[in-house]
């Protein structure tokens, strides 16, 4: 039986029995995209050949009267298509972020230039992107701290991207300066510019700088900031991120202000993965 299907064969019994690609092309042939995973419903290929061109169109008639048929007494079928339709894509754009991480492993995890808090040595790293004039940031806060606590193991990378106005700019200028002239200030400096409930202006930055004895680092940023700056932005964009706060866990991004408990989850399954590919 090449180009010919006896209409009794064509059946909704039978139809349950195509192949993935056949129920697609059948699917493609009459126009119904947002059925495109119906072939996991509709199995192998036992009445029609892999050649689309196999069917009349009379045939294809047939068969959209009957995936109709189908559709009409299970509405469920629908919903499971558009189910793993999702699926699917997600799975491609996660494949795609490993792809976009593994790529940009130097510039995530071994820098100079980026300050870090935790374990010096952490048996995993996270990378936090994050804006001193970030309200979100400012929350995340404190759940960064309970994570650090529940993993010693962990070391967080701090890439700080200044995303909210001229006084984000100003203070990354000196809180990175701060990080690579008297690293042992910086994580005070950090933490001080982080807790000011309001956005950041000149006066707040001076008073934080007065706090932690780093005023001789006010309006005196030092070279190597604009290039650690403008690489951390770059790192962003080949991320594909689009604000703060944004995460870098294993093999995954963490947009937001995300609870503590997927935080947790987070690093948990990175750990897991970790361990079982040693």
């Amino acid at each position: 039986m090449k180009n010919q299907m006896n209409k009794n064969e064509l059946t909704t019994a039978n139809l349950t029995g195509f192949g993935k690609k056949t129920a697609l092309t059948f699917i493609g042939l009459l126009g119904l995209t947002a059925l495109g995973f119906l072939g996991s419903q509709l199995a192998t290929s036992q009445f029609v050949s892999a050649n689309d061109s196999s069917l009349s169109a009379a045939q294809q008639q047939e068969v959209k009267a009957i995936v109709k048929e189908m559709l009409v007494n299970d509405p469920d079928l629908l919903r499971e298509a558009f189910i793993a339709l999702q699926t699917r894509e997600m799975m491609k754009e996660q494949a795609g972020v490993e792809q976009i991480i593994a790529a940009n492993q130097q510039a995530l995890f071994e820098t100079t230039t980026d300050p870090w808090k935790g374990a010096e040595n952490g048996e995993i790293t996270m990378v936090y992107f994050t804006d001193f004039n970030c309200p979100y940031c400012k929350q995340l806060e404190p759940e960064l701290d309970k994570l650090m606590a529940e993993f010693p193991q962990l070391k967080i990378i701090i890439k700080m991207v200044p995303l909210q106005g001229q006084s984000a700019v100003d203070a990354v200028d000196f809180a990175q300066t701060v990080w690579l002239n008297e690293p042992q200030k910086y994580l005070q400096v950090k933490d001080t510019l982080m807790s000011a409930p309001r956005r950041l202006d000149s006066q707040a930055i001076a008073k934080v700088a007065s706090i932690t004895d780093t005023t001789n680092w006010l309006n005196n940023t030092d070279s190597r900031v604009a290039e650690a700056v403008a690489a951390n932005l770059e790192l962003m964009r080949a991320l594909r991120i689009g604000g703060t706060p944004s995460m870098v866990i294993g093999d995954q991004i963490v947009a937001g202000l995300v609870p503590f408990e997927q935080l947790k989850l987070q690093v948990e399954q990175a750990l897991e993965a970790q361990n079982g590919d040693k």
